[in-house]
C-alpha cells in the first residue's frame, strides 16, 4: 500500500509540474502577443511570425491555444487588465456611487481611446462572444486582487461580457441607495455604452493626440447625459 501511495503521489507531483510548465508557456505566448499588439494591428499578426519569435513551431502554439484569434483575445485582455486594476483602486477610494460610476467610465475611456481597435473588438466586435471565457482564462494565468472593499461586486463585473449588463450592475447599487430610479438605471445602462461605442467608431484609426481629444469629448457627453440625476462638485476630467 505504501508503494502504491508513493506512486500516486509521484504521479500527482509530475502532473502538477507539467501543468505549471504548460501555464508558463501560455503566459510567455500571451505576453509575446501583448508586446506585438502594442505596435501592430491584430490583423497583421501571423502564427508563423509569432512562433519564430518564440523559437518554436506553429504546432507548439496550437497545443496551448485553439486558434490565433484565441491568443489575440488573451493578449488584448492584457490592455483591459490595466483598466480593471485602476478601476478596483478607484472603487476603494471613491465613496459616492454616482461619482464612482462616472469616474469608472472616464477610466474606461482613458484606456479605450488609447487602443480603440482592441477595446472595440472585445466589447462590441468579433471577440465579444469569447470575452467572458477569455477573461477567466487570463486571470487564471495572471491573477489580480481587484477591489479590496467590494471584491464580490468587482469580480462579478469582471466576468460579465455584456457591457450593458456590466453598466447596470453599478447603477443598480445606486438605485438601492435611492440615488436614481430603476427607469433611469436602465436608460443610462443603454445610452452610455452607446455613446462610448459611437465615439470609439468615430475616432478609430486617428492619431493618438486626436483620440485623446475624442476621449475628452466622450467624457463630456457622458457627463451631460448624467446631468438629469447627478452633477459632480468638480466636473474636470
Amino acid at each position: 500500500m505504501l508503494v502504491k501511495f508513493n506512486i500516486c503521489k509521484n504521479q500527482t507531483i509530475h502532473s502538477m509540474a507539467v501543468y505549471e510548465k504548460g501555464n508558463e508557456t501560455k503566459r510567455r505566448f500571451v505576453m509575446s502577443m501583448y508586446d506585438k499588439l502594442k505596435v501592430q494591428d491584430a490583423s497583421e499578426i501571423t502564427v508563423r511570425e509569432l512562433a519564430r519569435e518564440n523559437h518554436c513551431s506553429p504546432a507548439a502554439l496550437y497545443r496551448h491555444f485553439e486558434s490565433l484569434e484565441h491568443l489575440i483575445v488573451l493578449g488584448s485582455i492584457r490592455f483591459f487588465s490595466d483598466y480593471m486594476e485602476a478601476y478596483g483602486q478607484m472603487m476603494d477610494s471613491v465613496g459616492n456611487l454616482m461619482e464612482a460610476y462616472l469616474k469608472g467610465w472616464w477610466l474606461f475611456n482613458h484606456y479605450a481611446f488609447e487602443r480603440p481597435d482592441l477595446y472595440y473588438r472585445l466589447f462590441w466586435g468579433q471577440n465579444n462572444r469569447k470575452l467572458s471565457d477569455a477573461v477567466e482564462e487570463y486571470f487564471e494565468l495572471f491573477p489580480m486582487s481587484g477591489s479590496q472593499r467590494y471584491p464580490a461586486y468587482f469580480f462579478t463585473m469582471l466576468f460579465t461580457d455584456n457591457i450593458q449588463e456590466r453598466d447596470l450592475l453599478m447603477l443598480r447599487r445606486a438605485v438601492n441607495y435611492n440615488m436614481l430610479s430603476d427607469e433611469d438605471a436602465v436608460y443610462f445602462s443603454k445610452s452610455n455604452p452607446l455613446i462610448v461605442k459611437g465615439m470609439l467608431e468615430m475616432y478609430m484609426g486617428q492619431e493618438l493626440e486626436v483620440r485623446r481629444q475624442g476621449e475628452q469629448e466622450c467624457n463630456q457627453l457622458l457627463l451631460k447625459n448624467l446631468e438629469k440625476v447627478y452633477i459632480p462638485a468638480e466636473c474636470e476630467t
